[in-house]
């Protein structure tokens, strides 16, 4: 990351990839520094650092941000 950039910071509701887990996610909260994540079709959330997450690269999934 260059001295301009600025980290990625991802909205609720934005679909993310924790690169730590190696799976994708719903940003259903961010609470204390920690981003709190659920699968797309529901089920049990998890917690990932800020660091671990960056934009999903699936084309369906970019395609439902901001929605």
């Amino acid at each position: 990351m260059s001295a301009d950039s600025k980290p990625y910071t991802p909205r609720v509701g934005e679909v993310v990839r924790d690169h730590l887990r190696r799976r994708d996610g719903v940003v259903m909260d961010v609470v204390g520094g920690r981003l709190y994540l659920r699968p797309e079709g529901g089920g049990i959330e998890w917690t990932a650092a800020p660091e671990h997450v960056g934009p999903a690269v699936d084309a369906s999934a970019a395609s439902r941000v901001g929605r």
